[in-house]
């Protein structure tokens, strides 16, 4: 490969490139240097040469590993993965809500950060390309996410401790009005006997008299208390000369 792509490689480097690629087979190394020679212009470093071997951990490995991931996720989510009638997208709602395998935590915690199993579940022509996208993405850094420290995260917002408080409310005071004094009406005595004509006519303007009384009274309550009484006089003026008769 050097003597390929016109480099010279001194004892120091040689033994550099021969550390950095000695946990690689000797299938990985020649598909490496092949790859390196069909599609390189230059000589590459041990990183770019671990890469095209398709070492573990390499660029190519990791896509490799997340398209297998993502592959895995879409057949899970065709065969288990159903919906409650909330709209709620899960295993847990499918054909086999207590017997469904566990598709693993890395790729439960990327459909997660993507938008969840509805957004596989529901996908169309036109969202596959730029989902897939975002999976991958995700994917592949969900290494680094894991292994951020505690520490390292945002502090927790400490929670406001909301008191109640008695609200302010404003006083409207009412003018009080004294109550307006209504003279009682007094049954004029009935010294011969009415007639049963006089009887009822006298009925009827005792009861315009009430009717408008109670009007009047529906706001005052001692002017109620002498409809009450007109009542009660009425009662017995009418129980006299019923008896008179």
């Amino acid at each position: 490969m050097a003597e390929v792509l016109k480099e010279s490689l001194t004892p120091e480097s040689l033994a550099m490139y021969v550390e950095s690629l000695a946990d690689l087979s000797d299938d990985q190394i020649r598909r490496g240097v092949g790859r390196a020679v069909r599609e390189l212009e230059w000589f590459p470093k041990p990183a770019k040469l671990r890469e095209l071997a398709g070492a573990e951990g390499s660029v190519t490995d990791q896509d490799a590993r997340a398209r297998e991931a993502w592959d895995s996720m879409i057949q899970f989510v065709a065969k288990y993965v159903g919906n409650d009638v909330y709209g709620n997208y899960g295993p847990e709602h499918g054909w086999y809500p207590k017997t469904f395998p566990d598709p693993g935590q890395k790729i439960s915690d990327t459909v997660r950060r993507t938008g969840g199993w509805r957004t596989y579940k529901c996908m169309t022509k036109e969202d596959f390309p730029f989902t897939q996208k975002r999976f991958l993405e995700e994917y592949a850094a969900w290494p680094a996410v894991a292994q951020i420290s505690s520490t390292k995260l945002l502090p927790q917002i400490t929670r406001l401790q909301l008191v109640s408080k008695p609200m302010a409310t404003s006083k409207v005071s009412v003018p009080e009005t004294e109550p307006t004094e209504v003279p009682l009406l007094k049954a004029k005595p009935i010294t011969v006997p009415m007639t049963d004509a006089e009887l009822c006519d006298r009925r009827k303007l005792l009861r315009q008299q009430a009717e408008l009384l109670a009007r009047s009274s529906s706001k005052n309550p001692v002017r109620q208390a002498a409809v009450d009484s007109s009542a009660a006089n009425c009662g017995s003026e009418q129980k006299t000369g019923s008896e008179s008769k």
